[in-house]
């Protein structure tokens, strides 16, 4: 073997040796990400990067952007409900506003 080939298998070596490194940085990227980002759900992205990847790169992209949305919130039931019936007595007072309105206009005539 010459000196040539000493090196080809030292070149092939840090190629492979990259293209690995390469797929771990991938791996927890979108993991770092929504960490980084402080979403609530950072460990389950962190999971589905790193299937993504075992998956042939299919989960990936999905964890990828995942790792960007905005998480939805759940909404409190009861203070929904309170504001929906704060905001129905306010439209029955401009109505009723509306009404007595109309019947001065109408007294005026």
């Amino acid at each position: 073997m010459t000196g040539l080939d000493y090196f080809t298998f030292v070149v092939l070596a840090v190629l492979i040796g990259a293209g690995i490194w390469i797929v771990i940085l991938l791996g927890g990227l979108p993991g770092k990400l929504a960490a980084k980002r402080g979403h609530p759900q950072a460990d389950a992205i962190r999971v589905a990067g790193w299937l993504g990847l075992l998956t042939l790169g299919v989960l990936w992209p999905f964890a990828l952007i995942w790792a960007f949305t905005k998480p939805f919130v759940a909404v409190d039931a009861p203070a929904l409900q309170e504001s929906i019936d704060r905001l129905g007595g306010r439209v029955e007072a401009l109505e009723a506003e509306a009404r007595g309105s109309r019947a001065k206009e109408e007294s005026k005539s």
